[in-house]
């Protein structure tokens, strides 16, 4: 074919703009909308069913401590409080550990997946009477 002799051929049709959002016939554009929305749905349920640290449901549902107790670590609640600020939060403490540090422990209640002997406790670590670390600690009772 040369430069100067005309093309025959017909062009190309554009596709219009509404073509590109067509989900009828797109079998891509619908797993991705499927994928997307699952991971909306499940985010939100997670958000919606997880148990947020109230000190009013803390001290009144002991047995139903551990739901909260990963928003109480993850949210560094009791970070840089006193002694007195803690228990005043969380009520008094089942154990107090006097060494080299001060470690105060709170009976969460027995976790759902654990064994019946796993105990989990909430572990408060103070230096110079403030709250240092927060953790979980499993004890086996016997």
């Amino acid at each position: 074919m040369y430069l100067d002799t005309p093309n025959n051929e017909p062009l190309k049709k554009r596709k219009r703009l509404k073509d590109y959002f067509d989900y009828r016939n797109n079998q891509i554009n619908q797993m991705g909308l499927i994928l997307f929305s699952a991971f909306v749905i499940a985010t939100s349920l997670h958000f919606f069913f997880e148990n947020r640290f109230t000190e009013e449901q803390w001290k009144s549902r002991p047995m139903t401590r551990h739901k909260m107790v990963d928003d109480l670590i993850d949210d560094h609640i009791l970070i840089d409080k006193s002694k007195e600020d803690v228990i005043n939060l969380l009520g008094e403490p089942s154990w107090i550990l006097k060494s080299d540090k001060d470690i105060m422990l709170y009976e969460l209640g027995l976790a759902p997946n654990r064994e019946n002997n796993q105990v989990e406790h909430l572990y408060i670590q103070f230096i110079n009477d403030k709250v240092n670390n927060v953790s979980l600690a499993d004890y086996t009772s016997k």
